[in-house]
């Protein structure tokens, strides 16, 4: 008998049991019902779409074709122009130190006033020290605050009709401005200057800026919403902050989920156009200065190098990069940094170790590979992590062990234990690497136990080998950073943790952050065309003795940060930040550390007479200290200190110094009411522009997206699906009379 033939004679025979005729119909029906359904379910899922398609001149988000800000219409779904938003950044370089402005224009096209709300990208070591707003030829600096004080302050002022701007730090590299009084036609600038560190690492100095924002993915279960609030508008989300509800493991959700623009930018004509100007004055020969995302143009004036932009203006799509490397020889093994301000002195110290030979092969390593196979991967991203996964297997030696973990909505492991890597394993892991795809959400944390969790006891393949390295690579996309800190800091054990960050705009903070509370270090690769070179360098750094029991004796007693110096891989410099006090420095520093099992030792004079290079003052190196004082301090959270207690310490610090932190704001405000009495600013965000190569995101939407109708027909679907699977798992009896046999 046909299989179909027995699936319609089961459905027949228990017809009657089940209700006969309209079973009978369901069955015969079948086709027809699946196609409605599916219709139905497309066009439950999109009603905007279906809107849209309506009467009007109001633009949609599918019809979007230029940079534009949105205000919503009169009609759901349906929006009018309102905010544009354009970017310029200027980096002063000089030494180890740069010194940035960044200029954001925010001009009214619409014919009412609005609040606008701009989330955008700073380095996460930035020290942003300062804030103006420029309205014409009107300059008014802003004033630091207590968060809430500040809020308050913002607040009345929108109130009252008056024009302000209050800038908040949500994440150490994710801020928000918003900027209140926009008047039809007008157009308001708010500069941010802060400092930041130059990365120098393997005789190549870099600089880092990003320009947007890869969208976190929000793990835990969302938050109920209070009923006395008022109900979110046609867009389903806050529009003064972001598309994410709050969840039990990111509250703050909506703070760090600005929503992007539907369509990815245009070179020619950007959506976030953004001007670029670099002064960059090393004091040094220069071999070769580069962009390596960027076309750029570059004049040399002496030793001083001037960089713009090859067209002028980007896209923001993607970080800005430039790295310089001095003639051969001319790289610095020591410097030191001071500046005095408000009569006491600071300094920032760098010393390159010496690389040393290895006394004989490195030992064995078990290398545990964790790979982000997300939604927030797809497009570029995916491609690059198979690579440099694939390139990093190569890498591999027989006495080695090694497993490979990909997660997104869930995890699951290659192999149940680390293998040997052998010529058959290694091929096997590449094969599986080769077949990884992007989709699902980003839960990352059980991912990390697992790749955390020493093997387990009574396991014959659980022998410890003398190195146990974690290379994990993502884009780290999460909205819960601290958790994840919180879990590698209880679960390290004696394993190091590396990061590989992928992608055009990735989470840099959480990265870097992850890799020094895993006392390891970070890459980021950010073009297929980079994975060869550096997982290569990585390798090397694993398969190097790192400088360890590093010790800085200073002449004097001094506040350094970090208090605990870090293990030092291949290439990469010691940097302390100190404060002196009053008195300025003199005498000698000694740093000291193991190197291959070897002492080694070098002093730095700190006298008059000290070498100008070694001694030079430069603008920043307070905040610089500041900065890191601060993280230094809300490390205590992750380490699970009193919350207070570290606000307590922190507020008084960034307040002394200007600085923002997660306790205070930049808020300036123009005292002349410049709105009617009793005026209404609609509040409208400032979209930012999808990651360059990223695949349009739909996973770290809120859980409860989806619609009511599409639950429906969806169940429905499941139901038929239950009673098709139960007829087809009845026993099989021959129906046919014996006569006919």
């Amino acid at each position: 008998m046909k299989q179909y033939d027995r699936v319609y004679y089961h459905l027949m025979r228990d017809a009657g049991r089940l209700g006969g005729l309209p079973l009978w119909l369901v069955f015969r029906a079948l086709p027809a019902l699946l196609g409605t359904a599916l219709v139905l379910l497309v066009l439950s899922a999109v009603p905007a779409r279906a809107m849209a398609q309506e009467g009007g001149g109001d633009l949609t988000l599918a019809s979007l074709a230029s940079g534009q800000m949105l205000l919503q219409g009169d009609r759901p779904g349906h929006y009018v122009p309102a905010l544009l938003q354009s970017s310029k950044a200027r980096f002063a370089i000089s030494g180890m130190i740069a010194t940035v402005v960044v200029e954001q224009s925010f001009r009214n096209d619409s014919s009412s006033a609005v609040e606008g709300v701009y989330a955008f990208p700073l380095p996460d070591d930035a020290a942003v020290r300062s804030m103006e707003m420029v309205i014409g030829e009107r300059r008014i600096i802003g004033q630091i605050r207590e968060k809430s004080q500040a809020l308050k302050i913002y607040d009345a002022a929108k109130a009252a009709g008056k024009k302000a701007s209050l800038v908040e730090q949500q994440r150490p590299n994710l801020f928000t401005n918003r900027v209140a009084g926009i008047g039809a036609g007008e157009r308001i600038i708010v500069r941010l200057e802060y400092v930041q560190r130059v990365t120098f690492a393997n005789g190549v100095f870099s600089l880092r800026f990003p320009t947007t924002i890869t969208p976190r993915y929000m793990p835990g279960r969302p938050l109920e919403q209070n009923p006395e609030q008022e109900p979110p508008p046609a867009l389903a989300v806050n529009p003064r902050l972001g598309w994410a509800v709050a969840t039990d493991q990111v509250p703050d959700a909506a703070s760090v989920s600005p929503l992007q623009f539907p369509q990815e930018g245009d070179e020619r004509a950007p959506l976030n156009p953004l001007e670029i100007s670099v002064r960059l004055d090393m004091g040094m020969p220069l071999a070769r200065v580069e962009a390596p995302y960027h076309d750029i143009a570059l004049a040399r004036r002496a030793s001083v190098y001037h960089i713009q932009l090859a067209d002028g203006v980007t896209e923001m799509d993607r970080d800005f990069v430039l790295t310089w490397q001095p003639v051969s020889g001319a790289s610095p093994t020591a410097a030191l940094f001071t500046e005095q301000v408000a009569g006491e002195y600071y300094g920032l110290l760098m010393v390159l170790p010496p690389a040393r030979e290895r006394a004989g092969p490195a030992p064995p390593r078990e290398i545990i590979f964790v790979v982000d196979t997300s939604g927030s991967m797809g497009g570029v991203a995916i491609a690059q992590a198979r690579d440099s996964l694939s390139r990093a297997l190569l890498e591999l030696r027989p006495e080695d062990r090694f497993n490979i973990i990909e997660f997104n909505s869930s995890h699951r492991a290659l192999y149940r234990r680390p293998m040997p890597a052998s010529r058959h394993h290694v091929q096997q892991a590449r094969e599986f690497v080769r077949l990884l795809r992007a989709d699902g959400g980003t839960e990352m944390l059980p991912a990390l136990r697992a790749a955390l969790d020493p093997p387990r006891e009574g396991d014959g393949m659980a022998e410890q080998l003398p190195l146990r390295q974690v290379i994990f690579i993502t884009d780290g996309a999460v909205g819960n950073e601290v958790a994840l800190f919180e879990e590698i800091s209880a679960r390290l054990g004696e394993s190091r943790l590396f990061t590989v960050g992928i992608g055009s705009a990735p989470n840099s903070w959480f990265m870097r952050e992850a890799a020094r509370f895993g006392r390891g270090s970070h890459t980021h690769i950010g073009a297929l065309e980079e994975v060869g070179a550096k997982m290569a360098a990585l390798f090397a750094q694993l398969s190097e003795s790192s400088a360890v029991n590093l010790n800085v004796n200073w002449p004097v007693p001094v506040e350094a940060c970090p208090e605990r110096l870090p293990d030092l891989y291949l290439g990469q410099p010691l940097l302390v930040a100190v404060r002196f006090g009053t008195e300025a420095p003199a005498g000698e520093v000694v740093v000291s550390a193991d190197i291959a099992g070897q002492p080694w030792r070098q002093q730095i004079q700190l006298s008059d007479g000290a070498d100008p290079v070694t001694a030079a003052r430069h603008d920043g190196v307070a905040s610089l200290w500041a900065q890191q004082k601060i993280t230094s301090l809300l490390d205590g959270l992750v380490l699970g200190r009193d919350g207070d207690a570290v606000r307590a310490q922190v507020l008084p610090l960034a307040l002394r110094h200007r600085l923002l932190s997660p306790y205070t704001s930049f808020v300036a405000v123009e005292e002349v009411v410049s709105l009617p009495e009793g005026a209404r600013a609609d509040t409208v965000p400032v979209l930012n522009t999808r990651p360059r190569g990223q695949a349009p995101q739909t996973f770290a939407y809120p859980r409860t997206a989806t619609t009511g109708p599409a639950k429906a027909w969806f169940g429905m679907l499941l139901l038929f699906a239950a009673t098709l699977v139960r007829v087809l798992r009845q026993p099989e009896v021959d129906h046919v009379p014996a006569s006919e046999e």
